[in-house]
């Protein structure tokens, strides 16, 4: 009986065993960026900003327009340190907001640009 009882150990640890090896590979390796493109003066979110996300040297690079909550999300493969540039059309030229931001692996990460009254 105690050798049944061993050889059903054995085999249910082997049967168990490919779950607990392989499930670690499920694990979320993206990056998520989400850029707040915000007024600096009055601190409201700005829709409609132009934003390029880009890594310097790099070949990461992602573009898009804020929407009407003022937030571009965008997501990456792996951890990087990227740039970031809001511009935002108005009459007579441009407002202009920068900023940079670290990657970390399976994270959201919230990045706030501010935009100047200045025109340029």
């Amino acid at each position: 009986m105690n050798k049944k009882n061993l050889f059903l150990s054995a085999l249910l640890f082997i049967s168990i065993l490919p779950f607990a090896l392989f499930s670690s590979c499920d694990k979320d390796t993206h990056c998520y960026l989400a850029v707040h493109v915000l007024d600096e003066s009055t601190r409201e979110p700005i829709p409609n900003a132009k934003v390029v996300v880009y890594q310097n040297g790099g070949s990461l690079h992602s573009e898009g327009v804020t929407g009407t909550d003022g937030i571009y999300r965008c997501n990456f493969r792996a951890p990087a340190i990227l740039s970031i540039k809001a511009t935002l059309d108005v009459e007579f030229g441009e407002r202009r907001g920068e900023t940079s931001v670290r990657l970390r692996e399976g994270e959201v990460i919230d990045a706030n640009v501010t935009m100047s009254s200045q025109i340029y």
